[in-house]
């Protein structure tokens, strides 16, 4: 309703939206009455809200772009940028800023630091292979995996790696029984 009531009358003395009743323009708020007027057809009507559409769903004109090096964004993670055109946040992986179309230049070199690597699995199937000899040849996997500090997937590999190289074996006659 809000599109249609700039198109209908507006009443001379108040300026209150005009209504029509038996033909004639009536002012609710100061009883005015006015002759009958030509009221905006449906096609006006249509016409204005095919505009307001227009207006709201046409995409804002293409800037020409800028170029600017990016810069990182309030640390939400390395995957947002700040633009320095217009201050949006922008998917880092993307070469414009998707608010104003400012087109980055690759960021500058930025040292990463590198993971540290964890125990290699070879460490890991030497600390299995003696815990398994200090043990006398015997092995609880929860009780091995906290004792060791190794995860219980990792320990189980590492001593699949011991059985393939044959440095261990399991022993078939507790299966027998």
């Amino acid at each position: 309703m809000s599109d249609v009531a700039h198109l209908l009358p507006k009443c001379p003395r108040c300026g209150y939206g005009l209504r029509m009743v038996r033909g004639y323009w009536w002012c609710d708020v100061c009883k005015a009455s006015l002759a009958p007027q030509k009221p905006p057809s449906v096609r006006e009507i249509l016409k204005a809200a095919g505009d307001t559409l227009k207006r709201l769903f046409t995409p804002p004109p293409q800037r020409r772009p800028t170029f600017a090096t990016s810069v990182p964004a309030v640390e939400r993670g390395p995957t947002v940028a700040r633009c320095p055109a217009c201050g949006s946040l922008t998917p880092r992986d993307l070469p414009t800023c998707v608010h104003c179309g400012t087109r980055f230049r690759p960021p500058t070199e930025v040292t990463r630091p590198r993971a540290v690597p964890t125990i290699q699995p070879v460490r890991h199937d030497e600390m299995v292979y003696r815990y398994i000899v200090e043990n006398g040849g015997e092995i609880s996997l929860s009780r091995a995996s906290v004792d060791l500090g190794i995860g219980l997937p990792e320990l189980q590999a590492s001593i699949r790696r011991l059985e393939d190289s044959g440095k261990i074996m399991r022993d078939s006659s507790r299966n027998a029984g």
